[in-house]
């Protein structure tokens, strides 16, 4: 495979994949008028899908050791053409969980595999770039998300989701064939445990925690925020897309930054604008302000997954082995973030109004960026270059 087809492919799969997790929040006003569901009940569906990473952690760490990047991103699509399918066309609020649950399976599986894949491949010096790459084309995928679950919310889930589980299928099938580096190996197990000893490792997975609770809050929440403005899902959907959009541009430029200027500086500004900007979210009348502010704060957000999963990756060594330990971890840290942040969020709302849960959101934004200021000073002037540094 050549140097460039590898990239190609790996954008692929995560911009499919990022399109499934994203299509829901135009879809959550049908729900509620169709389904009767409730606040509580939208943050469970929203949340299927990052506790289905959680669960598929290990296992994906598994089939990379045992089988090789490229047997393990074809079985994460096919988790995901089924559970497609089945989000397709289930009618009740259990199905509609399960199917997103088993998507969150295969997509954890199918980042796993390919990220791993491309990671490795990578010299150090240039990892960022290339998770820069990888995260701007997921984010892509994002932006084509919300329009996505706004025709399936007009034409109708069955026919649109269908569709997409047969793009799904091309991809796999006509995906690169294996390379002479894609051999099982097991070195996963010495590699969480150099990962857990990981300065950067740790602050990585510690912020992805954070990014996933804000991606849940804005999933959950802002979608409803625009329904009692009267808005649509058409609306939702332009929102969401142009939030991915700018994410998607800033984590291509703040990807070549973090190589040359270090990890903190990005991501401590990151935060701050959030923090600064999400407690301010459900007093917004104007649809077009609430646009406007949802767009960056969760934007600068969405620009922090380059620094902080490069953090990660940083910490383990170049091999594949190693690399997959890397992705599925910081993809479980983002996914426990969502996972817990749109539970807890949407149950706060039902049971104390719209504003609380927003302000608990950019507090924790805001404690973040001081903790990684803190905690990314070099312990000693006599240590070698810190990890903040590049």
């Amino acid at each position: 495979m050549s140097s460039r087809r590898l990239p190609i492919f790996a954008g692929l799969v995560f911009l499919a994949e990022s399109a499934f997790y994203a299509v829901v929040p135009p879809l959550a006003p049908g729900f509620v008028r169709d389904l009767h569901m409730s606040t509580t009940e939208i943050g469970i569906l929203v949340a299927a899908y990052p506790a289905g990473v959680l669960m598929a952690t290990i296992p994906a760490i598994v089939l990379v050791n045992s089988t090789g990047v490229r047997m393990t991103t074809i079985a994460g699509l096919g988790a995901l053409i089924a559970a497609t399918l089945g989000f397709a066309w289930g009618s009740t609020p259990l199905l509609l969980d399960g199917a997103r649950l088993v998507q969150g399976v295969g997509g954890q599986i199918a980042w796993a595999g390919a990220l791993a894949w491309l990671t490795s491949s990578a010299r150090s010096d240039r990892r960022g770039s290339a998770i820069g790459g990888a995260v701007g084309a997921a984010l892509i995928g994002m932006v084509l998300g919300p329009p996505l679950g706004a025709m399936a919310s007009n034409l109708g889930r069955g026919l649109v989701f269908s569709a997409m589980a047969l793009v799904l299928l091309a991809l796999a099938v006509f995906g690169p064939p294996p390379v002479a580096a894609d051999v099982a190996r097991r070195e996963w197990l010495p590699a969480i445990g150099q990962l857990f000893h990981s300065r950067s490792a740790n602050v990585g997975n510690s912020l992805l925690f954070v990014i996933g609770v804000v991606n849940g809050t804005v999933a959950s929440l802002v979608p409803l925020l625009v329904t009692q403005r009267h808005g649509s899902a058409v609306t939702i959907a332009v929102i969401l897309s142009a939030t991915y959009l700018t994410g998607s541009i800033l984590n291509v430029s703040v990807g070549r930054l973090s190589d040359r200027i270090g990890r903190l500086v990005p991501t401590v500004i990151g935060l701050v604008v959030a923090a600064a900007s999400i407690p301010f979210l459900p007093h917004i009348e104007a649809i077009i302000a609430l646009a406007v502010v949802t767009i960056i704060a969760s934007a600068a957000v969405s620009a922090l997954w380059t620094p902080t999963a490069a953090m990660v990756s940083d910490g383990v060594d170049t091999g594949q082995g190693g690399q997959a330990v890397a992705v599925a971890i910081l993809n479980a840290a983002w996914a426990a973030g969502v996972t817990g942040g749109a539970i807890v969020v949407s149950r706060v709302a039902d049971v104390a109004g719209f504003t609380a849960p927003f302000i608990l959101v950019g507090a924790a934004c805001g404690l973040a960026a001081v903790a990684t200021v803190v905690t990314g000073r070099p312990a000693s002037a006599n240590k070698e270059k810190a990890w903040t540094l590049g």
